[in-house]
């Protein structure tokens, strides 16, 4: 009944406008590589100062769901993950659009993106409350186990040798840790440049590795598109509604289903957040398919697979930011300061003290998912033909993108000489077949690892025994075991099939 009223609240002409305004904005800025949903909120949170406080969060929370849904357009036309939610999106969507399957790999992203979001928005309508509950009990242990257990699963995402994909997750971890000690506050490997006192941020770092790279190897190929080898034919694809038939749509569901909740887990504890999401469920499907050695070539489960943890992660966030008043991630802290600017609290008593603004904004959640779905499946025809745009033309928009959005991140200079040797880090490693997937993992996570794991040996003084009697943490750290053995009997198999051949 409270939902109820909820869309009763938000059923009128100015806030239906904003909602839509919001969606839209955030697909055109989350589709441009760097610009992520949280520069897309860190953009249009000006904008609600003197609006009502129903009006100035819905709009903040379309344009969340729109920043984090625009990814997946460049990821499949360009190999350039939008947004690092959509890493994952590029490991088997340009290659379809390579094969002149872009409208159908766009159509079934969509869907899945959009039942993800769904997914997200009903167990944070419903039961919400309660999951958030759970998640308050973990304790460093236990969050260093789950971080742990998520490095070693990347070793599955590895192209060919088990070793290059390790390598790649330790040169991850290592660049990781440079930046202010955040137990201590000392400085490390910073070699004297104070700007990289916070590290190496995250945008100028994906836009180098993965559109600089792909630019310079574009420009190596003497004149060859690095999109696609055809043009006009994959802008003409014919699809028949989403690319796929019913008995398919129900075949690809099982991935789905282990994809969204791997999404919601991972959205509920903080600091991970879609970053982690679609990489994780991206494992998950590639570890437990019948042919996992087609991965990457082009095929859907892989996109299903990111783009229904990606959106379902968003309803993960918003779960702790409503009853916890615990920002998921970078963009869910940004629609805080919205909350903060409206005179609203989230945390516990929210539901209590402003019930109708709670239900009202999980209305707008579903309302906004609804529109994103429109909004791109309408819009394929006008994607697709991107293709058809010469590499000449499109590379160097591309790459004055590239430029703006390594900027904006934190508007430093220094962030473009960041993305120029990463660009040059990953042309390097694709050079020489190393993995991008798990390096990219690595640094993510390499600052809550560590963090975790100091609080952890803090708390038992150095002894490692207590954080392995928890039963969650020993429960993922048998799980990391578990994968290494896994991942080197198939190793094993694979070079003794080799001999045998």
């Amino acid at each position: 009944m409270e939902l109820l009223q909820g869309f009763i609240s938000i059923l009128n002409p100015v806030t239906m406008l904003l909602i839509i305004g919001g969606v839209l904005g955030g697909l055109v800025i989350g589709a441009l590589p760097g610009l992520s949903a949280f520069t897309a909120l860190a953009i249009m949170l000006p904008f609600t100062f003197g609006m009502e406080p129903v009006n100035g969060i819905s709009f903040l929370m379309a344009v969340y769901v729109g920043g984090c849904s625009g990814g997946l357009i460049s990821a499949i036309l360009l190999g350039i993950p939008g947004t690092p939610s959509s890493i994952a999106t590029c490991f088997d969507g340009y290659p379809m659009a390579k094969k002149g399957m872009a409208k159908q790999a766009l159509a079934v992203a969509v869907l899945f993106s959009f039942l993800g979001g769904i997914f997200g928005a009903l167990v944070l309508s419903f039961i919400g409350p309660y999951i958030a509950k759970v998640a308050l009990k973990f304790n460093s242990y236990d969050y260093f186990a789950i971080i742990l257990f998520a490095l070693t699963t990347v070793s599955a995402l590895s192209e060919g040798s088990m070793i290059k994909g390790l390598l790649s997750c330790l040169l991850g971890v290592a660049l990781g840790f440079v930046g202010t000690d955040s137990l201590s506050s000392y400085y490390r490997y910073t070699f004297g440049i104070n700007k990289l006192a916070n590290g190496f941020n995250l945008v100028p770092v994906l836009i180098g590795l993965f559109a600089v790279s792909q630019i310079m190897l574009s420009a190596r190929e003497k004149g060859k598109t690095s999109r696609i080898e055809s043009t006009s034919d994959v802008a003409q694809q014919k699809i028949k509604g989403f690319g796929i038939s019913l008995k398919e749509f129900f075949f690809h569901l099982k991935t789905a289903v282990p994809s969204a909740l791997i999404g919601l887990v991972i959205g509920v504890l903080p600091g991970l957040g879609g970053n982690v999401s679609n990489l994780l469920a991206y494992t998950y499907a590639k570890k437990t398919s019948k042919y996992p050695e087609k991965f990457g070539t082009g095929i859907l489960d892989g996109i299903v697979a990111s783009e229904t943890a990606n959106n379902a992660t968003v309803g993960g966030a918003l779960i702790i930011l409503l009853t916890l008043g615990i920002p998921g991630d970078n963009a869910t802290s940004m629609i805080m300061a919205g909350f903060q600017m409206h005179d609203v609290t989230p945390g516990p008593l929210l539901f209590k003290t402003s019930g109708a603004l709670v239900y009202a904004i999980l209305a707008t959640f579903i309302v906004a998912n609804i529109a994103f779905f429109l909004i791109e499946y309408f819009g394929l025809p006008v994607f697709a033909k991107m293709l058809s745009i010469p590499s000449t033309l499109l590379l160097p928009v591309v790459i004055v993108c590239c430029f703006v959005g390594s900027y904006c991140a934190n508007n430093n200079t220094l962030d473009i000489f960041i993305m120029v040797l990463f660009g040059f880090l990953g042309y390097i490693l694709k050079r020489n077949k190393y993995p991008l997937a798990p390096l990219v993992v690595g640094f993510i996570l390499a600052p809550a690892l560590e963090t975790y794991l100091r609080r952890s040996l803090m708390k038992t003084d150095g002894a490692f025994l207590p954080i392995i009697q928890s039963p969650l943490a020993a429960v993922f750290l048998l799980c990391t075991v578990a994968a290494i053995a896994f991942t080197i009997v198939g190793e094993v198999k694979k070079a003794k099939a080799a001999k045998t051949a």
